[in-house]
């Protein structure tokens, strides 16, 4: 159903009540309202939000909808580790279809949006191993989802491209098929050396196909995994600034803070956006250490006091790596709130931007926010104020993608018109 207007809403830093109208899949107009009601209600193609809240649609920086629900394809992980885990998932992959990826990320897609989420960037494995089944399925169920989300792909070697060179033309393949972006995870090499040469033939693959790159890196404890700095290097020696993203980075937590400091002005100077997954890192982080153990995020509130940009991610659902996770990117700001103290209101609105505005900035959507002109690409909720709603974590009343409504919890004289 198309929306032709949002009317009795609050939005973020502005007082009152306000009608968004909408036309062409944009918003066209904003202005403050003054009446008010009790119910929300949909009628004639106008969501009235009777007080609720209004943001953009959320967005799940980092996800693998390849792994999403796979379960019960893989044999438990006993230790938790992420070493095990990907022992564990490089067994079971050559076995599994392109259909039932498809299905799975499907059904993993679908969530995501119920709870809120509009924007996605998946990783699809394309190792040896996995060949092109894993993203040949991703694609798949990214076009049976395309009317109600934006989602973009990022093609992931897990089991690197030095130890694994034939990787090197699944990627260039997948990135023909239609997959966004260039990604890496440089410290799954068995030495330095092959870490970094494995950055550099990301980079010469995003060159290649003037792709934009998306790494997992550092994703350890270990204070000698060193990547996210020769990453920077890179980036700004490739003319790449602006243009990368770094995933995870959990080693810079284990840094001294000198060193930690360095790397942090380096990310700076090359411009590259930071995404964390806090559910994740926290449940595979600190698998090693005895007490006190570390938190295993990177280090969060220091990166965006430094002015790098900083998105958060589910980045898996119900898989080996991480046996929980349900697509509902609040529940992401509710673990970080927790595990980097985000909760004076200062913090608290940082953390919900990074599956909000700044998230949108990591995905390159240049302009993801409620204003005149952009995208009517929005989530109202039966809450008051961005506290509330990490607080309540409720399903949105509505989610409109383009000026549509794709799904939520309201309904009224036309609902079933969709």
């Amino acid at each position: 159903m198309k929306i032709a207007e949002i009317v009795n809403v609050r939005r973020r830093l502005a007082p009152g009540l306000w009608r968004f109208q909408l036309a062409g899949g944009r918003i066209s107009h904003i202005e403050e309202v003054e009446q008010t009601s009790t119910k929300p209600r949909l009628a004639d193609g106008t969501i009235d939000a009777a007080g609720g809240f209004l943001t953009p649609s959320l967005v799940d920086a980092h996800v693998h909808l390849d792994l999403a629900h796979s379960i019960e394809l893989v044999p438990p992980n006993k230790s938790g580790t992420l070493r095990e885990a990907i022992e564990l998932w490089s067994h079971a992959k050559p076995q599994i279809t392109a259909e039932n990826t498809r299905d799975r990320a499907r059904r993993a897609i679908l969530a995501e949006v119920s709870f809120g989420t509009g924007i996605l960037r998946s990783h699809v494995d394309v190792s040896s191993a996995a060949e092109l089944r894993l993203c040949e399925g991703v694609l798949a169920a990214r076009e049976a989802t395309r009317d109600i989300c934006k989602l973009l792909l990022t093609a992931f070697p897990q089991d690197g491209l030095i130890r694994d060179p034939g990787a090197v033309e699944f990627m260039r393949s997948a990135m023909k098929s239609g997959v966004d972006l260039v990604g890496g995870i440089p410290h799954i090499e068995r030495t330095p050396q092959d870490g970094h040469r494995h950055l550099e033939l990301v980079f010469d693959l995003a060159a290649e196909f003037d792709a934009n790159v998306d790494v997992h890196v550092d994703e350890t404890d270990d204070p000698g995994s060193m990547f996210t700095e020769q990453l920077a290097a890179l980036t700004i020696e490739r003319g790449w600034q602006g243009r990368v993203t770094a995933s995870h980075v959990c080693a810079l937590s284990s840094y001294d803070d000198v060193y930690a400091a360095r790397v942090i002005d380096l990310l700076r100077e090359a411009q590259i956006m930071v995404v964390t997954n806090p559910g994740v890192n926290l449940h595979l982080q600190g698998r090693y250490d005895g007490y006190p153990k570390r938190r295993g995020l990177t280090r969060i509130r220091q990166l965006i006091d430094a002015g790098i940009t900083c998105g958060a991610g589910q980045d898996c659902i119900r898989d080996v790596f991480y046996p929980f996770g349900r697509g509902q990117m609040l529940e992401q700001v509710f673990l970080l709130a927790h595990a980097e103290h985000m909760t004076s209101p200062e913090r608290l609105e940082q953390a919900m931007q990074m599956v909000c505005c700044e998230a949108g900035k990591v995905l390159g959507l240049g302009h993801h926010r409620p204003e005149p002109q952009a995208p009517a690409n929005l989530a109202v909720w039966s809450v008051e104020s961005i506290p509330d709603l990490i607080a309540e974590r409720p399903r949105p009343l509505a989610v409109l993608h383009a000026g549509r409504l794709v799904t939520g919890t309201l309904h009224g004289d036309d609902s079933n018109d969709r």
